[in-house]
């Protein structure tokens, strides 16, 4: 048996501009900082607390009493908008995998479930870890081999489907092989050299389908 481990926003779901935005608004009004939407993708797959303290280092903002207050506020942002549809084909797509599939996110796991509750079948996935599941984010492969205690796997039979940097570096520290979707990302092929194969980049999550199954499919 074979494992999938799959990111969860901006490769299953629709949600990183929902997350940006929520993001934005929430340092404008707690501490005036502007934050453009590449710096946001980029650290994608942190946790919360994590993305903040990033974001305040870049800034050379110092008030890290207002870390906190951030997070709640980003969090009832988008929570107050959530409205989130699977990309094209990810449903099919996932109903055809004959193999292990599991979720590894930053996200917080009430906005995690919520998302899964809209978007997909009931128990489509065997494993879902949540930023409240463990204690590093990516780039720190602790999700990721996790998920392998979890599934009984050995890195080598698993494969991480990610859309960002910090996922892709997560997966290779765990000794995971990745696949990168970018769908409607401001990230480029040029955002993950050194990390992955260009070869190993897609556009769309629905671009995948053939090899996700070839992978699950191949006994090898």
């Amino acid at each position: 048996m074979k494992g999938i481990i799959f990111d969860l926003d901006g490769v299953l779901v629709d949600s990183m501009t929902a997350h940006y935005k929520a993001w934005k608004t929430a340092f404008e009004e707690i501490t005036s900082l502007q934050v453009d939407e590449r710096s946001i993708y980029l650290l994608e797959g942190m946790r919360g607390i994590d993305l903040v303290e990033e974001i305040f280092k870049k800034y050379n903002y110092t008030d890290l009493s207002k870390t906190q207050v951030a997070i709640r506020r980003k969090d009832e942002l988008f929570r107050s908008v959530m409205n989130i549809r699977p990309y094209d084909k990810v449903n099919e797509i996932l109903q055809e995998l004959r193999c292990i599939k599991g979720i590894v996110s930053g996200s917080a796991k009430q906005d995690v479930i919520s998302i899964m509750h809209q978007c997909f079948q009931k128990n489509i996935f065997e494993i879902v870890l949540t930023g409240d599941d463990i204690m590093h984010g990516k780039p720190d492969p602790e999700g990721f081999k996790l998920f392998l205690q979890r599934a009984n796997l050995n890195p080598s039979e698993a494969l991480v489907v990610e859309n960002s940097p910090l996922g892709v570096e997560a997966s290779n520290n765990a000794g995971i092989k990745p696949i990168v979707v970018l769908n409607n990302s401001p990230l480029s092929a040029k955002d993950f050299v050194h990390l992955i194969a260009h070869d190993r980049i897609n556009q769309e999550t629905k671009n995948i389908e053939d090899k996700l199954v070839m992978w699950c499919d191949d006994d090898k």
